[in-house]
């Protein structure tokens, strides 16, 4: 497969989330699990698609071998649950945080679980429901490796994801102009990409919604975490870097672009042509069987090559999915394989106090064959210098 497939807008329907359970009991399975408890909301929303943000009345969810999922809930939320749950699901409610002796949560939650059980929990599992897990506990983060091979549903809806970042990003080179303010560029993109995701899915969920359009102007590109000022000012020159996010109603894309405004300052030619070579290499490699760590480990040795070691930050790129940062990793530290069906970002940067930073990143598809680009922008030092 080397076209992009076509964007999904729909919500899942119960046999895409029976899947994604079969799936998690088949790891169960595995590991020799009566029970999996899921507390993090990404997770809860990967099986139900309901959201639901933190606080102190916790949603539990509770899967057995068997039968339909256990929703421990707020009986405030029930009906909450029930609206966005598309799936099947045995709902079991406390009135009440903090209750009476007997009536809270975890009064309820020991009910739920044999005492000779065995029982996963999340590596992100908050501790007062660790202590209170009935059974032998296993912590194992089965349902992030559930999510590392998507679906064609789940890739549809990332590829619609991806067509917001498009057009989000193309508002921001629009606009992005020498003394434009940081808090104009964010306002109108973020407004751009919200307005496209509520008029193609009117009832989108704005829990699992969320979008960034940025830029950091080069007095400060070379320092990729850095969150800009709203007043910054665009300058002259550059490299500017832009970073343009997703979560087009919980499907998670991003795009990013190091490009210049008037001209290309000498000092960042070499950088930004290393970062491109690294880049290609990038998706050369990224292909079904590649090693993820060997990905990184190459295409970092182009940039040592090239002698910016020290100017080396991060990783080449990160899974998407239904967040903007999952597993798995083109890391030095994933031993993994590449599948088709992987979503992943390519993203190589090199940051040179005082030059810049140098970094484009896009969100791609793992394909039977390669792998196929689902962001699209300008890419080449010409078309990312900006005269107008």
């Amino acid at each position: 497969m080397s076209q992009v497939p076509k964007p999904i807008t729909t919500p899942p329907d119960s046999a895409e989330l029976s899947e994604r359970i079969t799936r998690v009991r088949a790891l169960m399975g595995k590991e020799g699990l009566d029970y999996y408890v899921c507390f993090d909301p990404v997770n809860v929303y990967y099986l139900t698609n309901f959201a639901n943000n933190v606080h102190e009345r916790p949603f539990i969810l509770i899967i057995g071998k068997t039968g339909a999922p256990v929703m421990l809930c707020p009986l405030l939320e029930a009906s909450h649950v029930r609206a966005r749950a598309r799936c099947d699901l045995e709902y079991v409610t406390y009135y009440e945080f903090p209750a009476p002796a007997g009536q809270n949560w975890f009064d309820l939650y020991a009910t739920l679980i044999p005492a000779g059980a065995r029982v996963g929990l999340e590596e992100a599992m908050p501790v007062g429901i660790y202590k209170r897990t009935p059974g032998t506990v296993v912590v194992t983060d089965i349902i992030d490796e559930a999510r590392l091979v998507k679906t064609d549903y789940e890739i549809g809806r990332s590829v619609h994801a991806a067509a917001v970042v498009n057009f989000g990003h193309a508002k921001l080179l629009e606009i992005t102009r020498p003394g434009v303010l940081e808090i104009a560029i964010y306002g109108e993109v973020v407004r751009a990409m919200m307005g496209k995701v509520l008029t193609e899915i009117p009832e989108a969920n704005l829990i699992v919604s969320r979008f960034v359009g940025a830029v950091w102007p080069p007095s400060i590109s070379h320092d990729p975490h850095r969150v800009p000022t709203p007043y910054l000012p665009m300058e002259d020159g550059g490299p500017h870097v832009s970073i343009v996010t997703a979560q087009a109603d919980g499907y998670g894309m991003e795009m990013e672009r190091s490009f210049f405004l008037g001209s290309v300052p000498e000092q960042a030619r070499k950088p930004f042509a290393v970062m491109m070579e690294a880049r290609a290499l990038a998706y050369e490699l990224a292909k079904p069987g590649a090693v993820l760590s060997e990905i990184d480990r190459r295409v970092r040795q182009v940039i040592i090559d090239a002698g910016y070691e020290q100017y080396i930050l991060h990783r080449t790129g990160h899974g998407l999915g239904i967040t903007g940062h999952e597993a798995p990793y083109l890391a030095l530290g994933d031993d993994r394989t590449l599948v088709p069906g992987m979503l992943i970002s390519i993203e190589p940067g090199i940051y040179i106090p005082g030059a810049g930073g140098f970094r484009h990143s896009d969100s791609v598809l793992i394909t039977d064959t390669g792998n196929v680009r689902l962001t699209e922008a300008p890419d080449t030092l010409e078309q990312l210098t900006i005269t107008a």
